[in-house]
């Protein structure tokens, strides 16, 4: 199937991540200190070169009424440099996409001066993933609806196998789903990350969110989550979190 390549395209930085071979996993892999169209878009074709991935997927900043601007524009022309050198390119709205990569790293307990280095890196993860997603929808939904027809000629019905959900309750009672990505040993510790999975369109924006959560017992046995409260923890939790997935990138 081949890897993909994801952008999000800024004046001084641009992010890149990387999706796994068969497509269900986008990673950060770096952030290019822009310097020019010319060198940029090289730099760009030298990652595609090495990493070997097939196709390009770039952020466009639609205004948020839909419309494109400027800036929507320029990241066009660029693509367009990239598109010359060979290479094709697809879009995705990327609105808000900053917005959910700042707060990933804010909830992973990420220090501000830490998170210019992977906000751009995280925010191209975020519109690849998006994307992954999207393309996954679109090729499984003619497979359910046959698997839901064979099923009815039948004359029975079987649950699907969903992605392992966990939903969490807060203080007020209100429920949060969130689908499990991954366990994390860290000292002898085990922390587990999140991604935000509310389908609420409300909430779109909201979507992507990685949080990192610790794992512990109560008083049956039972696996909690509760946050980590510890600032250097945390931020050595969530490193070990980026290591990991920088290491499933290269494999």
């Amino acid at each position: 199937m081949g890897r993909v390549l994801g952008l999000d395209v800024g004046d001084k930085r641009i992010g890149v991540a990387l999706s796994d071979e068969t497509r269900l996993i986008a990673s950060p892999y770096c952030v290019i200190q822009s310097v020019g169209w010319g060198p940029d878009s090289r730099k760009i074709a030298d990652i595609m070169r090495e990493t070997g991935a097939e196709l390009i997927v770039s952020g466009l900043p639609y205004n948020m009424d839909g419309s494109l601007g400027f800036q929507a524009k320029k990241v066009q022309d660029f693509l367009k440099v990239v598109e010359g050198l060979g290479f094709r390119v697809e879009w995705i709205d990327e609105r808000l996409t900053t917005v959910s990569a700042q707060n990933a790293l804010i909830k992973g307990g990420m220090r501000r001066e830490d998170r210019r280095n992977h906000v751009d890196k995280v925010a191209a993860a975020v519109i690849l993933q998006t994307w992954l997603d999207k393309e996954r929808e679109k090729k499984e939904q003619p497979m359910a609806d046959n698997e839901k027809n064979l099923r009815m000629e039948e004359g029975g019905e079987n649950d699907n196998e969903l992605p392992e959900i966990i939903e969490l309750t807060d203080d007020d009672g209100n429920v949060t789903r969130f689908e499990y990505m991954t366990t994390i040993d860290y000292q002898g510790e085990l922390y587990v990350a999140l991604m935000l999975a509310d389908e609420d369109e409300e909430n779109e924006e909201e979507e992507g969110n990685v949080v990192i959560l610790k794992i512990e017992q109560d008083e049956n046995g039972e696996d909690i989550y509760v946050s980590i409260e510890d600032e250097a923890l945390a931020d050595a939790v969530f490193q070990k979190f980026l290591d990991m997935v920088d290491e499933a990138d290269l494999e």
